[in-house]
């Protein structure tokens, strides 16, 4: 019988290798197809509506409530990817489900809708115990969306909206961590933050107003105008989680939150074999973490051979550097040095 880890990688290959057959059938003439002559959608639409999900649900058994859930991603992506590859003059099926596309958009602002509600109200309850927003978000999420594969997800956008619109008074937040160190006035990062976000603002208004001008269907434009909102909110909630969201170091760890779109990292003590001063011109490399915003990296932690560090899906990911923009990097690093020689 094939482990978890095994059924997970067979399950990936045999979606990789039809999805990459399918492809193949509508790009490449052949005796297949006519040689483009003759090209039917319908076995791609019962692959990703059928094939796949009973697949996925007699190798990994899961209840009713994920594997719906698993259906539904199959769908999506599916009808997304079959409306790229499949040449206009052989959809058929894809015609009739090309015009869902607004029902579709409807049922993800459904799903957004639900989240926030269920968000909002879990959250209430979960920070009058303690006032920690971390752990009311990751509890209320994990609680409802766990075993799904969806949690990372809906945690990214429980922290979007939190911080985007329900935040107030950041000055009484609660993180974990004995000390904290923030980010936010580094090279004027938040300041810098802020600017960006008014000048899209400012331009937002008259820009989209001759988008609706000229716009050949209006309802392009109120899409893109949907879209723009939705990305400022994204920076608001960037902008606001940077103020609050601190570097902490805990009892056998150190904790970097920074804002909401980087991943957070726990790195224990035994994995750091160095704390020290650096400079802001380190490149992206295999191995390396950066974390600067509009700041510059001033501190770089550098961990011992084979360090491996859990990404924001659960996985594993080899680490050698951390380089990290904060206010105070020299009182970090002494504070880092000190727990390193009490634990070493």
């Amino acid at each position: 019988m094939i482990a978890g880890i095994g059924r997970k990688h067979w399950f990936a290959l045999i979606v990789l290798l039809t999805m990459s057959a399918h492809y193949l059938y509508f790009r490449v003439p052949f005796i297949a197809n006519d040689y483009g002559r003759n090209m039917v959608d319908w076995p791609l639409l019962g692959d990703l509506l059928v094939s796949f999900p009973l697949l996925y649900y007699f190798m990994f058994r899961p209840s009713w409530k994920v594997f719906l859930l698993k259906w539904l991603v199959f769908a999506m992506a599916g009808f997304a990817f079959g409306s790229l590859i499949i040449p206009n003059g052989s959809k058929d099926l894809w015609r009739d489900i090309e015009r869902l596309w607004p029902l579709l958009a409807v049922v993800q602002g459904a799903l957004e809708l639900f989240l926030l509600v269920y968000m909002v109200r879990r959250i209430k309850a979960l920070m009058r115990l303690g006032g920690n927003a971390d752990e009311a978000l990751a509890t209320a999420i994990h609680g409802r969306f766990a075993g799904t594969g969806f949690a990372p997800f809906a945690l990214f956008e429980a922290r979007i909206w939190y911080y985007g619109l329900f935040m107030r008074r950041g000055e009484q937040l609660r993180f974990a961590g004995q000390q904290h160190f923030s980010y936010d006035k580094n090279d004027g990062n938040v300041s810098n933050q802020f600017a960006l976000i008014m000048v899209m603002l400012f331009e937002m208004p008259l820009s989209h107003l001759m988008l609706h001008l000229v716009a050949v269907q209006p309802v392009f434009a109120w899409v893109l105008d949907v879209l723009s909102v939705w990305s400022v909110l994204y920076l608001v909630a960037e902008y606001r989680a940077s103020q609050w969201r601190p570097v902490s170091l805990d009892e056998k760890a150190i904790l970097i939150r920074y804002g909401v779109f980087a991943a957070d990292r726990s790195v224990p003590y035994h994995l750091i074999e160095s704390v020290a001063r650096c400079g802001d011109d380190i490149r992206r490399q295999r191995g390396l973490l950066r974390y600067r915003q509009f700041g510059s990296m001033n501190v770089e932690l550098r961990l011992k051979a084979g360090s491996k560090l859990l990404n924001a899906f659960g996985r594993t990911q080899s680490v050698e550097r951390i380089c990290i923009s904060l206010d105070k990097p020299d009182a970090f690093i002494d504070a880092v040095r000190a727990r390193l020689a009490e634990s070493g």
